[in-house]
């Protein structure tokens, strides 16, 4: 049976939105990406809700600082540069398969959410192709990805998951609230179906005592 996620504020559109300190939207999440790997890691770094939040911020930011040295060895040239660079795309390829696992083992509050789906598919396609490059790169023709198209990859992963992240922070802030508010309600704020149930009962036992009341009062050759 396939899960309908449930729809979420958009991203930097709620007040407490974490990426909207970074000025950074959903469209430009979509497009490109934060100004630089510095302010991703800040990012994750304020985004720590609870355990699982935390968890996820530090696995974003250890694929941040892989998806950087890979992206620095690319830009290089010579035969030294391009077998470091296969092995670092092995290694990313692990640590994707590792986040994948992490990513299925979280609570359900991050599953029911858009943002997983997308980051879930943007995690599998990178997988994926840096799983290929990882295999072109040791192959004899040594072949490495284009710098730009990896680049591309490696951020529609990263700022997927920096939508879920901002997104599950934002329902943790909201939750906490709305727990505060309750904890904080006056004891008589009864739902309105209760106070009808106690109206109805009180207007019971009046009745009944009053027909009480008008029955002792015949006399048996009353009627």
């Amino acid at each position: 049976m396939s899960r309908e996620p449930e729809p979420s504020v958009g991203v930097g559109s709620a007040s407490g939105s974490s990426l909207a300190r970074f000025g950074v939207t959903g469209a430009s999440l979509a497009s490109s990406h934060f100004q630089s790997f510095g302010q991703f890691s800040e990012f994750l770094r304020g985004a720590v809700a609870d355990e699982e939040s935390l968890q996820m911020g530090e696995n974003l930011q250890a694929l941040a600082v892989q998806v950087e040295a890979v992206m620095a060895l690319l830009e290089c040239q010579g035969a030294t540069a391009t077998h470091t660079a296969a092995q670092a795309l092995m290694q990313v390829a692990d640590a994707l398969r590792a986040h994948r696992a992490m990513l299925l083992a979280l609570g359900a509050d991050w599953h029911r959410f858009y943002e997983f789906d997308a980051h879930f598919v943007a995690l599998n396609q990178f997988r994926v192709l840096v799983t290929a490059w990882a295999k072109d790169a040791v192959a004899p023709e040594r072949k490495l990805p284009m710098p730009s198209d990896f680049d591309v990859a490696a951020w529609r992963l990263l700022g997927a998951g920096a939508m879920l992240l901002d997104v599950y922070e934002q329902s943790q802030s909201v939750a906490k609230q709305d727990a505060e508010a309750a904890a904080f309600s006056p004891p008589d704020a009864a739902p309105w179906w209760g106070r009808a149930l106690q109206w109805l009962r009180e207007r019971t036992d009046v009745t009944g005592e009053r027909r009480q009341s008008t029955q002792r009062g015949r006399r048996r050759s009353d009627r």
